[in-house]
């Protein structure tokens, strides 16, 4: 079990990492936070998108908070926390290995979505 909030951030954001050579771009990579976006250009109701943010994971104040996208995908049976508007996720002070797998299985589902979208 993983109490020390940086070796928690690390340990989720090598899991999260792979995915930038998957389609999307890093757009911050420091000590407290690294996400990923998808640059792909889109035009959706008329409205053209050069970026949408795919995930991310923060060290913030006595957490860990791992986001994600959630933009044409329901949230509502997830027990999820909601970081504003289109983006949701976990807050965490605890990793264990059934976290951790949690964290992964969530992110591939965002990743699923994105890929269905047609948005990386």
């Amino acid at each position: 079990m993983k109490t020390d909030l940086v070796e928690i951030f690390q340990t989720i954001r090598a899991g999260i990492q792979p995915y930038a050579t998957r389609g999307y771009t890093v757009h911050e990579n420091s000590e407290t936070g690294y996400d990923l976006y998808s640059e792909k250009n889109i035009e959706l109701s008329g409205e053209k998108i050069t970026e949408r943010f795919f995930t991310g994971v923060y060290i913030n104040g006595s957490e860990v908070e791992v986001k994600i996208n959630t933009t044409e995908f329901s949230t509502t049976n997830q027990n999820l926390s909601h970081f504003g508007e289109n983006t949701a996720g976990l807050k965490i002070t605890e990793l264990d290995d059934p976290k951790l797998k949690e964290v992964e299985t969530l992110v591939e589902i965002i990743h699923t979505n994105f890929k269905e979208k047609e948005w990386i």
